[in-house]
């Protein structure tokens, strides 16, 4: 169980975090953001504190954890295994790190630390005679081992890095200096009665070291500045554990009671342990200034704004009084590099004004503001104040750097670089020197001059054999060590654009050579000399200057290196050559050098199109490290130009995985991209599934493929992982449209059944290319049609046929096949069509196929369409791909169908009105006759479901849809013969629409104006106007449930004035009936209807308002104008239907076998006319 405490809230618990096992070790980052425990059971636990969250580190120990440590990158670990494990910090799972594993053989490890640089860990065992070792978590090489013999428990790092203490088994506690690296020296000496140091913490100030000792239970706080320390400073005892918190202010320790103690160590000890002492330059004892370490540490990364709250924090802090002074002169040198000279003069006049001893660090801050503001004889009178101890030539060095830097911003301002005084005028500050020599080189470099600019670079101090100065770098932001490996890169930029190649490798061997073996950061820096050279020939387009510069590289430091100073010029050499991404750039700028190479190195080589030479280097650098995508990046590239396209694919997915598992939240969001490559695929996939045929046949193999199985065959494909691997640069959406609908399209079969066709049942288990046991049998037909698709020259994968690619046996399937089967026919790459034996000379009218009720949308829908004679030659030997194309077939389709061959070649639903569909219709013959109706599904764009027993209904149900939604009564109830049982105003077969519908004669202008006269004197204005307003409220048409509600005008008929015609009675069951009406006078019909009774409600109709109205709705007409020419209309020529009352409200049409026309009439009166909706079954 973890408890988590706040110190400033007086002991505010926060939640407990449980890991399940016991705890044996737990450590935490400075900010408190992580902490990480070590359990019994080998596994290492990181805890979010922020988020709450607990995660298990992507591997484990083999036995219990006994070391733990933690910086901003990494998490170190030791157990009793004897290795030590580092893992990744902030990375998706916390994996482990690219790296062998570091042991001390079958020793368990006693302490594990990383330095604050992070660029060393150290670990050290608790058993005689065994060696402290230090690695590289940067090559993750065994640095070092250096002997110590007593036991060690513990280790700690100086807050630079310098010193490695160690605390022993005996009581003592040494050091190692990190840089020479040689023997341990005594801090504290053994002490009688001591117990081993099993805990060390170092101050950030470097001056205090916190030791705690068990069984003794002691802590010992001892002052280190000089060893070795003979007493600590306060020790506290009875202690069960201890330690110190990270901004160094709190002492925490447990005691037998199980109470934590806080005690404030700024309480117990002299302020001055808690403030770094900077001298002049190292060699110096002198102090220069004293700064807090939080400062300091702000400072050092330019965060100067933060510096000066905190040093005016200092300053109203009484408890800072003694160091009130430098704190001033502090900010005011932060207050200088900020612009704000008045602020920084001020503090220095008020350090000198309160009467108190005047440090040298004041008199520079005020000398730097003058100089500032232009004053310099007064800026020289401050310097010659700051003259102590005999650091005058510090004080010369900070007068130089700042008139440079003055003459420097003039330069900027007012003239050219090239007038910048030569070298010779400048002062004897080395560092002054080598900045006027880069910015002189560089010019010469920039202007071509690269011989100059080399021997400038040769003239300049060699910055390595001059002692450090860490205060230089605060006052003026200057990076001593950065400017000297400036140099070296400009040397080699100079040396390389001159072509004097080989120089430029003896230069770079020649620097290395100088280095000690320890300074591992300036030998990586080298070699990225030589790789930024070959990012600036990869720039240029130079891939074989490029591949030269890297293999140089890799040779120089053939181990696996992080150079994690990736300059501005590399990021851009980065971004330019090697990916678009700037997030990629960066992210490949802290990927393992070595690796980061053979990926460039790879890049180049594709450039070059080596591509197995690319390959090769690609797996080199995914073995260095794993978790990097842009290895992976670079073999998948390599994979598809060598067509090896699955391989490529699976490395791709890898890439991503990668890509999501980053730190780097941008390159998350980037695996984004190439996730959506995927899934726009699978998108398309499924878009297409959707709209094509459940089942189709793969004409390769003859067997039946569903949509699941066909997406599994594509990703098998090369064309598959061709497409995948293609999209790494940009994901091009048209053209995953394109492969995929080429890949996925179909042809489809249209035929005239002859028997037993081979059905779903017969072909699902078999191929249709397996011998049929009869010769004759049809599914040699099938055979021929699936041979004729693949042997296209389109090379089609997929066929559909009728026969066996529906599964008539499951009424779902069935129904919605018989509901897409137009789209499919429409959507298919071509339409074979083979011909029916027929009576010669064949052509295509009296071929069987033109007549069957199927194959006219077969026709109609297909954009291609192939004709075949019954013996698989082509039709009439026409080899147009597409017959619709073909001048001569297209002729002879267009007067088979009866239609206009733009219309035949283009075909939609809403080419063709309501009436000439079901005319194409009416002469069309179904085995089952229910067919007639579901054939035309497609044609109508219904989505009715199919019906399976009664031909009368699946026509009624397909017509009353048709009314309804397109509200036309003409083009569907003006008809003669026989009456459907589903309604009695629609037909019992479609064959009724085989004649066209009544058009009467068109009214001549001069006839249509004579009788408005005629009407405007005749009828009165009201009756107009209210007939024409009953008639517009009427509504449309509907029809719903077998129930027609038809707006229409009634004209009535006298029961007992219908007489029947008995000789036609005697002779025929059509019986020929006379019968009058009132308005419109006598009219004759035929029906099979027996007799009418005296007491029948008989009634003529006139349904075709639709029309009526439209006639009359002229532009500028007003209303009763309309109205009168309405009834011009009303009285022309008419096909009424003939309705009997069969109950209260309902009424049923009188099937007749001949049209009743009423010829043209005049309207005298509107009382009898009646415009109302009839409800008709």
């Amino acid at each position: 169980m973890i408890q988590i405490w706040n110190i400033e809230n007086r002991g505010d618990r926060k939640p407990l975090m449980n890991s399940g096992v016991a705890v044996n070790v737990i450590a935490s980052s400075k900010d408190g953001n992580f902490i990480v425990t070590g359990g019994v059971d080998g596994k290492v636990m990181i805890w979010d504190t922020s988020l709450q969250k607990i995660c298990e580190a992507s591997e484990r120990h083999g036995k219990v954890i006994t070391a733990l440590d933690v910086s901003s990158l990494h998490v170190a670990s030791g157990s009793n295994d004897g290795t030590v494990r580092v893992w990744k910090l902030g990375a998706l799972g916390f994996p482990a790190v690219p790296a062998p594993l570091m042991r001390h053989g079958s020793i368990s490890v006693s302490s594990v630390k990383l330095s604050p640089t992070g660029r060393h860990i150290a670990s050290a065992s608790a058993r005689w005679d065994c060696s402290v070792k230090i690695w590289h978590t940067q090559t993750w090489a065994h640095i070092a081992s250096i002997p110590i013999r007593p036991p060690t428990h513990s280790l700690a790092w100086s807050s630079d890095g310098g010193r490695l203490f160690a605390g022993c088994a005996n009581g003592s506690i040494s050091y190692l200096d990190a840089v020479t690296r040689k023997a341990f020296s005594k801090v504290v000496e053994p002490r009688p009665g001591d117990d081993s140091i099993t805990s060390l913490r170092v101050s950030n100030s470097d001056q205090l070291l916190v030791s705690f000792s068990a069984p003794g239970r002691t802590v010992d706080i001892w002052d280190i500045r000089e060893t070795p320390a003979n007493e600590p400073l306060r020790s506290y005892r009875r202690c069960v554990s201890a330690s110190m918190s990270p901004d160094d202010l709190y002492l925490a320790s447990t005691g037998d009671d199980m109470k934590i103690s806080i005690r404030s160590l700024s309480g117990v000890t002299e302020l001055s342990y808690f403030f770094h002492c900077l001298p002049p330059f190292l060699s110096h004892s002198e102090p220069l200034t004293y700064i807090s370490p939080t400062a300091y540490r702000n400072w050092k990364l330019g965060e100067l704004e933060q510096v000066e709250h905190i040093l005016s924090r200092e300053i109203e802090d009484k408890r800072y009084q003694y160091f009130t002074c430098y704190a001033r002169a502090n900010r005011a040198l932060v207050r200088i590099r900020r612009g704000n000279l008045n602020g920084a003069l001020d503090d220095t006049e008020a350090i000198m004004t309160n009467g108190a001893q005047i440090p040298p660090i004041a008199h520079i801050a005020k000398a730097i503001a003058l100089i500032r503001q232009g004053k310099q004889r007064d800026a020289m009178d401050a310097f010659g104040s700051a003259d102590f101890g005999g650091a005058k030539d510090f004080v010369e060095c900070v007068k130089s750097v700042i008139l440079f830097q003055v003459e420097l911003d003039k330069i900027n301002c007012e003239t050219e670089l090239a007038e910048l005084s030569p070298l010779e005028d400048a002062c004897s500050c080395p560092w002054v020197k080598t900045c006027k020599s880069l910015l002189l080189a560089e010019h010469c470099v920039q202007r071509g001059e690269c011989n100059e600019g080399q021997r400038l670079l040769a003239e300049a101090p060699d910055l390595g054999q001059i002692p450090e100065a860490k205060i230089l770098p605060l006052i003026f932001g200057w990076d001593i060590y950065d400017l000297e490996h400036r140099v070296q890169e400009v040397t080699c930029q100079a040396l390389f654009a001159s072509g004097r190649t080989q120089e430029v490798r003896d230069f770079i061997r020649v620097n290395e050579n100088r280095l000690d073996e320890e300074n591992e950061v300036r030998k990586a820096d080298l070699g990225g000399h030589a790789e930024k050279l070959g990012d600036e020939a990869m720039c240029h387009k130079q891939y074989d200057d490029a591949i030269t510069w890297y293999s140089f590289s890799l040779d120089l430091f053939p181990e696996s290196r992080v150079i994690d100073r990736g300059s501005e010029f590399a990021m851009e050499c980065l971004a330019a050559s090697d990916v678009a991404d700037a997030a990629v750039a960066k992210d490949l700028t802290l990927t393992p050098g070595s690796a980061r190479l053979l990926v460039k190195r790879s890049k180049a080589k594709a450039f070059k199109e080596f591509w197995n030479e690319a390959l090769e280097d690609a797996d080199q650098a995914i073995n260095m490290d794993n978790l990097c995508p842009w290895g992976y990046e670079r073999r998948y590239v390599a994979l598809h130009a060598l067509q090896r396209y699955e391989e490529a694919t699976e490395t791709f997915s890898k890439m991503v995985t990668k890509m999501k598992e980053s730190a780097e939240p941008s390159i998350r969001e980037l695996s984004m991209k190439y996730v959506k490559t995927i899934e726009n695929i699978d998108k398309q996939i499924d878009v297409i599934s959707k709209k094509y045929p459940f089942v189709l046949i793969d004409v390769r193999t003859g067997k039946l493929c569903n949509a699941v199985e066909r997406i599994r065959i594509f990703k098998m494909d090369p064309t598959f992982h061709e497409l995948v691997s293609s999209m790494s640069a940009e994901l091009d959406t048209d053209r995953i449209k394109k492969v995929v609908a080429r890949y996925f399209r179909y042809v489809m079969f249209s035929h005239t059944w002859e028997g037993k066709e081979p059905t779903f049942q017969d072909v699902s288990e078999k191929s249709v290319y397996e011998p049929d046991p009869d010769p004759h049998g049809l599914r040699l037909k099938l055979r021929h049609f699936c041979e004729t698709a693949r042997d296209d020259r389109e090379g089609y994968l997929w066929a559909w046929s009728d026969t066996c690619c529906i599964d008539k046996d499951n009424p779902a399937v069935y129904d919605d096949s018989i509901r897409s089967m137009y789209s499919w026919y429409e959507k298919s790459a071509l339409t074979i069509v083979v011909l029916a034996c027929g009576p010669m000379p064949s052509t295509l009218k009296n071929n069987k196929w033109m007549t069957r009720a199927w194959t006219l949308q077969e026709l109609l829908a297909p954009k291609s369409i192939r004709f075949y004679s019954r013996n698989w030659a082509l039709y009439r030997g026409d080899t147009w791909p597409n017959h619709k194309e073909s001048p001569d077939i297209r002729r002879e389709l267009a007067q088979a169908v009866g239609i206009d061959e733009d219309t035949l070649v283009d075909f939609s639903p809403i080419s063709l009105d309501v009436r000439a569909k079901l005319r194409l219709a009416s002469t069309r013959e179904a085995t089952v006759p229910v067919d007639i109706a579901n054939a035309l599904f497609g044609i109508f764009s219904s989505d009715l479901t199919p019906e399976r027993r009664d031909p009368e209904n699946a026509l009624g149900l397909l017509l009353q849809e048709i009314v309804h939604r397109e509200r036309d009564a003409k083009a569907v109830l003006d008809w003669v013969g026989k009456s459907s049982q589903f309604n009695s105003c629609l037909p019992a077969e479609i064959s009724a629409y085989q004649d066209p519908p009544y058009k009467p004669p068109p009214i001549r202008g001069n006839e249509m104006e004579a009788r408005v006269v005629e009407l405007r004197a005749l009828l009165p204005p009201q009756d107009v106007m209210m007939f024409f307003e009953d008639l517009c409220a009427l509504g449309s048409i509907s029809f719903t449930h077998r129930r027609l509600s038809l707006p229409c005008i009634t004209f009535s008929v006298l029961g007992d004035a219908i007489r029947c015609n008995e000789a036609s009675s005697a002779s025929s069951s059509r019986i020929t009936y006379q019968a009058q009406s009132s308005t419109l006078g006598h009219f004759e019909f035929k029906t099979s209807c027996t007799a009418f009774m005296d007491q029948d409600e008989v009634v003529l109709v006139y349904p075709w308002i639709r029309d009526l109205l439209a006639q009359t709705d002229l532009p500028g007409c007003d209303k009763y104008n309309m109205a009168l020419r309405l009834v011009v209309h009303l009285e022309q020529p008419f096909r009424a239907l003939l309705l009997v009352k069969r109950s209260f409200d309902t009424y049923k049409r009188v099937a007749v076998d001949n049209e009743i026309l009423i010829p043209q009439w005049k309207v005298t009166s509107l009382q009898d006319i009646v415009a109302k909706v009839l409800d008709i079954r």
